[in-house]
C-alpha cells in the first residue's frame, strides 16, 4: 500500500487518524429525505469548487430517525466534547465528565461515531472519542406534508 492509497473507509493513508483529515467548524445535522440529498451535495460541491468554505453535513431521512440517535445524552456528550477541544483523554474520562457510567458512554459514542457525528482515535488500548467541529448546527424542517414521520413520544 503506498502513502496516497486509502484504507478501509475511503480516506487516503495519510488522513487515517481523522484529527489530521481536514474538517470545516460547524457540522450541520439535517432531516431530508434521500431524493433531496442530490441537490444538497451538488451545493455544496459548488460551494467548495468556488473556494469557499462548507459545513460537514450529515442527513437523516426522517424526524423520528434523527430522534433515534441524538438524545438529550448524546448532545450532553456531544457538547462536553466540543468544550474540551473537541477530544477527551479516553471513554472513561468523558465518562467521569459526564457523571455517567462507563458502558453507556461508551454505547453512545459507538452509536455517534457509526453516524459520523463523533469520531474514535485509537491510542494504544485507550479509544479517544473526538469532535473536530466547533459548532453542530441542527437544521430541521417541520411541514404540513412531511409523509412517513413518527409521532413524537408522550
Amino acid at each position: 500500500m503506498t502513502e496516497h492509497d486509502s484504507d478501509h473507509d475511503g480516506w487516503p493513508a495519510e488522513y487515517r487518524d481523522p484529527r489530521d483529515r481536514p474538517h470545516p467548524e460547524t457540522l450541520r445535522i439535517i432531516v431530508e429525505p434521500f431524493e433531496g440529498m442530490r441537490e444538497e451535495t451538488l451545493d455544496t460541491a459548488h460551494t467548495v469548487a468556488n473556494g469557499e468554505s462548507a459545513p460537514a453535513v450529515v442527513s437523516f431521512a426522517s424526524v423520528g430517525a434523527l430522534r433515534k440517535i441524538l438524545t438529550e445524552r448524546r448532545i450532553e456528550l456531544l457538547r462536553t466534547l466540543i468544550a474540551t477541544d473537541g477530544a477527551a483523554e479516553s471513554i472513561s474520562a468523558l465518562a467521569d465528565d459526564l457523571d455517567r457510567d462507563y458502558r453507556p458512554v461508551h454505547d453512545d459514542v459507538g452509536i455517534l461515531d457509526q453516524h459520523g457525528l463523533v469520531f474514535v482515535v485509537e491510542e494504544g488500548r485507550a479509544k479517544r472519542p473526538y469532535v473536530p467541529y466547533q459548532r453542530v448546527h441542527l437544521d430541521v424542517e417541520l411541514a404540513a406534508d412531511m409523509d412517513n414521520e413518527e409521532p413524537a413520544p408522550a
